[in-house]
């Protein structure tokens, strides 16, 4: 239910500005970098990284508006052996976790930017959007996730368009890792989970896409 109401949101988005102007311009892509965790088990940002990917299409409204929608297969771990806390050494625990992840954001643009106009060739921008995820090994297996994050968007040519970025993911879970304990005689020294504290993920990317372009005809203006 989620994923559909994901993918109408999206799908309207885009239906309802298809009339607010003739010219529209789009870019299909794919994005590969690293992702990490931030939890129970990881408090300290860029901590074992994985890779990941996916792939994405944006559509550009004007030079400083954009929204698109992205499929994403990210990997995240966590390993208790490789803090320093000596309750975390005690607890010992660790985790791997696949995040199959669907989201849609708008971006604006600090500068002017088309991706079909070479006189508007590069800016940095910002993303805000809202996403759902699945977790195969997850002890809860969606989750609806807020990402956020900055990149800088480059014209290659007139085909390519290359962007870096960073997003980070609010949750809403705490068992993004999958631990949860209970405290007992027999596990009062080791350390605990925090229900509090929701757990974070990112993805740092690298994006190259494709140009297309386009023209609709809207009878609102012929």
């Amino acid at each position: 239910m989620r994923y559909l109401l994901l993918i109408l949101t999206f799908t309207s988005v885009l239906h309802l500005t298809s009339f607010s102007q003739r010219k529209k311009s789009g870019e299909i892509g794919l994005s590969v970098g690293g992702s990490f965790y931030l939890g129970d088990i990881n408090k300290i940002p860029f901590k074992s990284p994985r890779m990941g990917g996916g792939v994405f299409y944006r559509h550009t409204f004007d030079t400083r508006f954009a929204v698109r929608g992205s499929f994403n297969y990210l990997n995240i771990t966590g390993n208790d052996a490789n803090s320093n806390n000596e309750f975390q050494q005690a607890r010992n625990f660790n985790f791997k976790q696949i995040i199959l992840e669907l989201n849609a954001a708008g971006e604006f643009n600090f500068m002017p930017f088309l991706p079909a106009n070479p006189k508007y060739d590069y800016t940095p921008y910002v993303h805000l959007g809202f996403g759902t995820n699945y977790l195969p090994k997850g002890a809860k297996q969606n989750i609806l996730t807020i990402p956020f994050g900055v990149g800088v968007k480059y014209n290659m040519n007139n085909n390519f368009t290359l962007s870096a970025e960073g997003c980070l993911y609010k949750t809403f879970t705490d068992y993004l890792d999958n631990y949860y304990q209970e405290i007992s005689p027999n596990n009062f020294r080791k350390q605990q989970f925090y229900e509090g504290n929701k757990d974070w993920y990112s993805f740092f990317s690298i994006k190259m896409a494709y140009k297309i372009k386009y023209k609709l005809n809207c009878p609102a203006f012929d």
